[in-house]
């Protein structure tokens, strides 16, 4: 009886312990379900191989604007001169050879009109700090060290895009980049039949673009963060819009607003070595025990 006396605080700890990290766990995936997806575990195929991937968690969207914005004022206020330099947007880039988007060097990400459009122009490594300060942050909200965002792997993407279907190349769900009312389903260089040239010298084919409504259409620039359809599992833009860096350094998928349709498929890959107006990213956590 004196040992069964003994161990009932000790039990009641324990339970009481469970019930708080039970409650918290559903604090947490609710706080999560607001911005991010949960993608289960299963197979993709990439590159025509057979690869399996374990469960997590991935943002509806690119990371916006406003969301940057956030990273940025806190790295202000713990003076931390050093993470602000790399972290820091390089608006020039918006100048591509011509006066067509020279605007945006000056508002696409210092006007609020543009705070839900995709933050470009940020480097791998600014990526990586805006991984680590959304690590700490986060698990400061909830007293938790169980959670790690970082850039997705390709097959991470990848089977956020495409789930458990096999052979798709957009993450709608099939091949073709308009639905059956005829919409386009995600933002990309849009160049009609009236655009290909075949020489006659080299028997090749040639893109002459029409810029008209009918060849060019589309926007002329990144579009919203929310727009077009989400995908099966409530993710946006995975496709077009901008490419999204991955864990590995130099190499972004899904192509971009830049990108013609066959270069906007899941597995379209776009190398790089600096910031560009065509390049954001997502990111992606998994429960770390």
């Amino acid at each position: 009886m004196k040992t069964i006396l003994l161990l009932l605080p000790f039990l009641t700890c324990v339970i009481l312990s469970f019930s708080n990290s039970e409650k918290q766990d559903k604090q947490i995936k609710k706080s999560l379900a607001k911005s991010m997806s949960f993608v289960p575990s299963g197979n993709v195929y990439v590159n025509d191989t057979l690869k399996s991937v374990q469960s997590f968690y991935i943002s509806k969207t690119e990371v916006s604007n406003a969301e940057y914005k956030l990273f940025l004022h806190d790295l202000q206020l713990a003076g931390d001169l050093e993470k602000l330099a790399i972290a820091q947007i390089d608006s020039l880039k918006w100048n591509l050879g011509g006066s067509m988007n020279m605007s945006y060097v000056d508002y696409y990400f210092s006007h609020p009109a543009y705070k839900d459009y995709p933050v470009v122009n940020v480097s791998y490594e600014a990526a990586l700090l805006y991984c680590d300060w959304l690590t700490s942050k986060f698990n400061k909200q909830f007293g938790t060290t169980k959670f790690k965002f970082r850039l997705p792997t390709k097959e991470e993407f990848v089977r956020a895009g495409r789930g458990d279907n096999r052979t798709v190349g957009y993450a709608w769900g099939t091949n073709k980049l308009r639905n059956s009312n005829g919409q386009m389903m995600c933002n990309h260089l849009q160049l009609g039949a009236e655009s290909i040239h075949r020489n006659p010298s080299t028997d090749k084919y040639e893109v002459i673009p029409v810029f008209d409504d009918l060849a060019f259409g589309g926007f002329d620039v990144t579009a919203p963060v929310k727009s077009y359809w989400p995908n099966q599992f409530d993710v946006y833009n995975l496709n077009g819009n901008v490419a999204e860096m991955l864990s590995t350094k130099g190499i972004a998928l899904g192509g971009a607003w830049r990108n013609t349709g066959y270069d906007v498929r899941l597995e379209s890959e776009t190398l790089f070595t600096e910031v560009a107006p065509t390049i954001g990213f997502r990111v992606i956590t998994s429960w770390v025990e």
